[in-house]
């Protein structure tokens, strides 16, 4: 009998060690439908699902960024999002976060006056891309007006740190901020800078920007991996497919490491990229390259790599 006791406790010991590993290392979402400890997200009107999905893993309401997209991309009501500030639970599962974004209740009560707006320095009273993304935790009976407040100062901080506020070379401040705003939405972090440096040489030449983001921001889409060529008809001073040059206002609201890239280009004479596969986005100035790299992609969409 003493035999057997130590295999089997032996096998419990490994058992478990391994579900602790599993859940750890393995699992890409939290289980929990609620908790405690709360956060403040802001959803701005141009975020889309990728944006979106970010925003709640990096302020720790979701585990991993792909475990909401993944949700958003499937759940046709994750278009209803409203933006404003959401106070959301951290450490949630991916449905229960996309729940309380939808939750009416979560939202931060009230409306915008329209008198809280951006610094005169950008010519502009549209405050889209100014609500900086940042961990906030408001006060009770904070007003939106306040909050919008809040956000604008951290804005300002952020574009003297990353001299956004200087503009780069002819383009002014206002449309740098633009160009931040399309780097960030378009690709990961690593990919700022190359983006911005796209974006600036078909600017250059007088060449569309053909920016899906642009046509999802207009199209009001939460991030999709394919736009059908429907969609990229859309009738929009959004639409950089249809109207050349920048679009009349930015599409989010960057981050620092955004608004550094598009002051701090890459140097490169790239007009094109794709993202072939996660974290690897190609860039190029032949378009029959470009060509053998979509190619490729719709092998890897096709693959289920981008699930």
């Amino acid at each position: 009998m003493r035999s057997l006791i130590k295999p089997i406790a032996i096998s419990i010991i490994l058992t478990g060690l391994f579900v602790n590993l599993h859940n750890a290392f393995f699992l890409i979402d939290y289980r929990a439908k609620e908790n405690i400890e709360k956060i403040d997200v802001v959803i701005n009107s141009g975020d889309t699902g990728l944006e979106i999905s970010r925003k709640l893993f990096e302020q720790g309401v979701v585990k991993t960024s792909k475990a909401f997209y993944r949700v958003a991309l499937n759940e046709k009501r994750s278009t209803g999002i409203s933006p404003g500030v959401h106070n959301l639970d951290r450490k949630i599962s991916a449905h229960a976060a996309l729940d309380q974004l939808l939750d009416k209740s979560n939202l931060l009560e009230g409306k915008a006056s329209g008198l809280i707006l951006p610094n005169k320095k950008y010519g502009t009273t549209n405050i889209e891309g100014f609500l900086f993304p940042a961990q906030y935790a408001f006060a009770p009976q904070t007003t939106v007006d306040e909050a919008i407040s809040q956000m604008i100062e951290r804005f300002e901080i952020s574009a003297t740190n990353s001299k956004l506020s200087e503009g780069y070379g002819d383009y002014s401040a206002y449309q740098t901020l633009i160009i931040a705003s399309i780097a960030q939405a378009e690709g990961d972090k690593q990919d700022y800078a190359k983006i911005a440096r796209v974006i600036y040489n078909r600017l250059n030449i007088d060449m569309p920007l053909q920016m899906n983001t642009t046509v999802e921001y207009a199209a009001k889409l939460r991030g999709q991996i394919r736009m059908s060529y429907k969609q990229l008809e859309i009738n929009s001073k959004y639409n950089t497919y249809l109207n050349r040059g920048l679009p009349p206002s930015p599409i989010g609201s960057p981050g620092e490491d955004a608004m550094r890239a598009a002051v701090n280009p890459e140097n490169g004479d790239w007009l094109y990229f794709i993202t072939v596969k996660p974290q690897d986005t190609r860039f190029t100035n032949s378009f029959s390259q470009f060509n053998i790299w979509a190619n490729e992609f719709r092998a890897n969409e096709k693959a289920g790599l981008f699930k």
